[in-house]
């Protein structure tokens, strides 16, 4: 009887699941996939962009892609033996033909010269070539290559005769260098560039197969979380500092940070797809994804006119009850001043206080908040970022400078720390 009656119990439990499945996401319709669970060994996020169409000015020509050789730099966060990579062509509007794919590492971050002890093919169903068509996205084999958290990575492509067209999927302002070479150097220890440029194209998140209680933290926003304003190389986002900060304690060397800014974007558009639609891509549905910390909606305020909080506040809302549902935990990072700059106005103001009143608030429904206002601001006028902390050479007192991302990172750090799992 205890034994039919505790199996009862599981069957209505399972039925009550399913109930709310459907009343959630409605008969017919996908949800968004689950985030790997990390509380078992399995596959997390080290390494992750926001994939958005590359302006005229990013991409690239004379060389182009087209039948070129490609080596990207990227930067994982944390460490592994084994990878998976994934390449996305959601923007293109032809397919991208990719004739040979490898990674190695890169013997310093300045040049395209590798260590070709550590080169591997990466495979797609055991082929070392691979069709990405218009709009889709791939992940590739499961490919065995050991570096370390933090190491200078290459992954090198030998693009065929299609490469995504008029529109090509990148990252823009990648804060590191991609150098194209004409023709096939996709083995080359090292070569000279004909084209050296800072977007990533085509390749999007970086796995590794990863022990248990492995969890990523993925930091998403506009230009403040992408870094504008930092030196090429200098890796100098507030999510690079935290990540290295991560690395140095051993206790928190097994979060991963995986950074999702996209300069201009904004909750309801700017540039890239608007945050609020890109959400579920760019944060729920990234390997290992237990943490977030949100910091989106100034562009919203300098492009507005009228007061708009609300509707940021009913935006940040769902996106709260969306990674709740998926065991994610959700901070948000206070927006930061904006006097001096263009988007500065009284209503403006009005607006991102009242922003900032809403997330420093108990009811808010996040799970915390990072205050990078209170540590960039200036103490005698609050309003606007200390001179310590602004963008200088742009003078334009919305964007911090590299010390500025540095403090967010030891702001970031400092909270976080405290309530990582």
């Amino acid at each position: 009887m205890k034994r039919s009656s505790i199996n009862i119990k599981r069957l209505l439990a399972i039925c009550l699941c399913a109930v709310l499945a459907l009343s959630l996401f409605g008969c017919g319709e996908k949800a968004a996939p689950l985030a790997d669970v990390p509380e078992e060994d399995g596959w997390v996020c080290a390494w992750g962009t926001a994939p958005l169409v590359a302006g005229a000015d990013e991409t690239p020509i004379n060389p182009g892609l087209k039948e070129n050789t490609c080596r990207q730099q990227i930067r994982p966060s944390i460490g592994g033996d084994k990878i998976r990579l994934t390449l996305s062509n959601e923007y293109g509007d032809i397919p991208v033909k990719i004739e040979s794919l490898h990674i190695a590492k890169l013997v310093n971050a300045e040049d395209p010269a590798i260590d070709t002890s550590t080169d591997t093919v990466i495979t797609f169903g055991g082929s070392e070539s691979v069709d990405i068509e218009p709009g889709a996205t791939i992940v590739s084999d499961e490919i065995d290559f050991s570096y370390q958290a933090l190491e200078d990575l290459a992954i090198t492509t030998k693009f065929g005769k299609f490469a995504g067209g008029s529109s090509i999927t990148s990252h823009t302002a990648a804060r590191c260098s991609t150098w194209i070479i004409s023709g096939d150097h996709v083995k080359d220890e090292s070569f000279t560039p004909e084209k050296t440029m800072t977007s990533w194209y085509f390749i999007s998140g970086l796995d590794v197969w990863a022990e248990a209680g492995t969890k990523a933290i993925v930091v998403i926003g506009d230009s403040i979380t992408d870094g504008a304003g930092s030196k090429t190389g200098s890796f100098a986002r507030y999510s690079d500092e935290l990540a290295r900060r991560l690395q140095e304690n051993e206790a928190t060397a097994g979060y991963s940070v995986v950074a999702k800014g996209i300069g201009g974007n904004a909750v309801f558009g700017g540039l890239g797809t608007a945050c609020k639609d890109r959400f579920a891509r760019d944060v729920l549905e990234v390997p290992g994804a237990r943490y977030c910390v949100l910091m989106i909606g100034i562009n919203d305020i300098g492009y507005a006119g009228e007061e708009i909080s609300q509707s940021i506040i009913d935006e940040y809302k769902v996106m709260i009850d969306s990674c709740h549902e998926r065991g994610i935990k959700i901070y948000a990072g206070t927006l930061t001043p904006i006097k001096g700059s263009g988007y500065y106005s009284e209503l403006h103001e009005q607006t991102r206080q009242a922003l900032n009143e809403f997330i420093r608030s108990d009811s808010s429904g996040f799970d915390g908040f990072i205050d990078f206002d209170a540590a960039l601001r200036d103490p005698a006028d609050p309003e606007k970022l200390s001179d310590e902390f602004a963008l200088g050479n742009w003078n334009d007192y919305l964007h911090p400078s590299e010390a500025g991302y540095l403090k967010m990172g030891e702001v970031a750090y400092d909270y976080l720390v405290g309530v990582l799992d």
